[in-house]
């Protein structure tokens, strides 16, 4: 046990058994709580007429959007139930993400960077990855995908996500990204490669994660009734709506996105089992993409290992995270290294991502 542990090991272990203790205590009066709200959610819920409007980000195209007002008229609540179980692992302090301070504002060539986004969506956590790696302060601004009135400003471009940089707004997460590493200049960690540094290699792997890597994500996150209900749970916590906005998005939503998926994506982009789609993206580019190196970029990540990084990320508390580490083995010893180097969110409400 702990005797053969490391001193650090040890310490964590019995810190966490001093929190544990604590929790115990609180946790007893949640579950009174708990109680009480479930038996609310438990009540009968008539779901009639949801209008589901266009629930698009970058990967879904227009004809998607079609097939989604379709989907909408489906209606009826889906329940699902799963038991979840928590497992503890004992890991060396060290090998956490560690906390990276922001760059103080008056360094940066802007003042505000906001990003509106859906809180799972893949190009949407690209952008996140970047931001944080580079230690840049930004706020988030949680978009409805029924309404999208948080991006009304934006009369032509409806996607997310959307960056504001001060009062300029910038579309697509692949020019979002290349133009504030424009912008950035000296301030690029040592060793970052990007911009016009931008290697062939980088440039390749960046443009996959766009054209094929997202498009396998999604069809994961949506597998299942029980998945694509749990990608929506974000909604229910995070973002300025009210009790009944948020159910609504999360139903309709959660059934719009598992039809799309099962019944466009995977056909447009000849998938059949995108489990095993996945791990073959995930060997490709451990193989090819990152080599025998640390990552793509070599001793220290480029925009491509970014770019994977986030998608991964926004994935990282579903079925799809785990069982992408357990079926392809030598991707959890650099996506540990990229949590490591991107290091904790830099996003002004304190929220991690």
């Amino acid at each position: 046990g702990l005797s053969r542990a490391s001193p650090m090991m040890r310490q964590t272990a019995h810190a966490l058994g001093r929190r544990a203790a604590a929790a115990s205590k609180v946790a007893a009066a949640g579950l009174a709580e708990s109680a009480l709200v479930g038996s609310a959610a438990r009540a009968p819920m008539h779901a009639r007429g949801i209008a589901s409007k266009v629930i698009a980000a970058e990967f879904v195209a227009p004809s998607a959007s079609r097939f989604l007002a379709g989907a909408a008229a489906f209606g009826g609540l889906f329940a699902a139930s799963a038991t979840m179980a928590t497992a503890v692992n004992l890991v060396d302090v060290e090998t956490l993400p560690q906390a990276k301070a922001a760059v103080p504002k008056e360094k940066l060539p802007f003042s505000k960077v906001t990003l509106y986004q859906y809180d799972v969506c893949p190009f949407c956590n690209k952008v996140k990855a970047y931001l944080d790696y580079r230690g840049i302060p930004y706020d988030i601004v949680e978009v409805n995908p029924l309404t999208k009135s948080e991006i009304k400003f934006s009369k032509e471009y409806r996607k997310v996500p959307i960056v504001t940089v001060d009062d300029e707004q910038l579309n697509d997460s692949a020019h979002i990204i290349a133009t504030l590493d424009e912008r950035l200049g000296k301030i690029a960690p040592p060793g970052f490669i990007g911009g016009k540094a931008m290697t062939e290699k980088e440039e390749k792997w960046a443009k996959w994660v766009d054209a094929w890597f997202v498009h396998v994500i999604t069809p994961n996150i949506y597998r299942t009734w029980a998945e694509a209900f749990k990608s929506f749970d974000y909604i229910t916590e995070r973002g300025k709506f009210g009790w009944v906005e948020r159910q609504s998005v999360r139903l309709s939503g959660a059934v719009s996105m598992y039809l799309i998926s099962q019944n466009v994506l995977k056909k447009r982009h000849g998938i059949e089992d995108e489990r095993l789609e996945l791990y073959k993206a995930l060997e490709d580019w451990m193989e090819n993409g990152v080599g025998g190196a640390a990552f793509c970029g070599g001793d220290k990540p480029n925009v491509a290992d970014i770019s994977v990084f986030g998608v991964l990320r926004a994935v990282k508390t579903f079925e799809t995270f785990e069982d992408a580490l357990a079926n392809v083995k030598s991707v959890e010893g650099w996506y540990r290294r990229m949590e490591k180097e991107v290091g904790e969110a830099t996003r002004t409400d304190g929220i991690a991502n």
